[in-house]
């Protein structure tokens, strides 16, 4: 299979809704243009989203954002339609940036002194919690066994407080390792 992107992040809070209402409509286009061209079963349609169009206190009450619930469920009923996965993009160096408060090592996958408890679950770094947030989403739309790719990760180098060559590379080899 091969995967074309619609769109990258179209979702984002900071476009404040100005995308969403293209993207379904963009599929749809393109879905039929694949059928047309006898493309479809070798091609695939993803939307790569970044984590901020889900959200939770802790990853079991994971859901879409509110403004985003019917037009994910449109999204993802179309993407389980066509045997396409959910593409997500998981920065935990965002929510480190973003939130002075956020810990740090809870960043990366050394473990944590900070660990979030959610029922019987522990997380003891960003990209287990994150990723279970958007699980708890999908199920929460009827979608729990959605296949899932993570889309981008990583760790920048330069250009932020945080950013820097050793940081990346511990992020990088612990992501490896996990």
């Amino acid at each position: 299979c091969r995967y074309v992107a619609v769109g990258n992040e179209p979702f984002l809070t900071s476009y404040g809704g100005a995308y969403q209402n293209y993207v379904v409509p963009a599929m749809v286009n393109l879905q039929q243009s694949l059928v047309k061209a006898n493309l479809a079963s070798y091609v695939k349609l993803v939307v790569p989203c970044n984590a901020d169009a889900y959200e939770s206190n802790v990853p079991s009450q994971g859901t879409f954002r509110p403004e985003l619930t019917q037009i994910m469920t449109q999204l993802v009923s179309f993407l389980n339609s066509n045997g396409s996965p959910f593409v997500v993009n998981i920065y935990p160096f965002l929510s480190l940036y973003q939130n002075s408060d956020f810990p740090q090592d809870f960043a990366f996958f050394e473990g944590s002194s900070h660990p979030v408890l959610d029922g019987p679950n522990v997380y003891y770094n960003a990209f287990d919690g994150n990723f279970d947030t958007l699980v708890s989403a999908l199920a929460k739309i009827g979608y729990g066994q959605m296949s899932i790719v993570i889309g981008e990760i990583g760790w920048p180098t330069d250009g932020a407080v945080g950013a820097n060559l050793t940081a990346a590379r511990v992020f990088n080899q612990g992501l490896i390792n996990h």
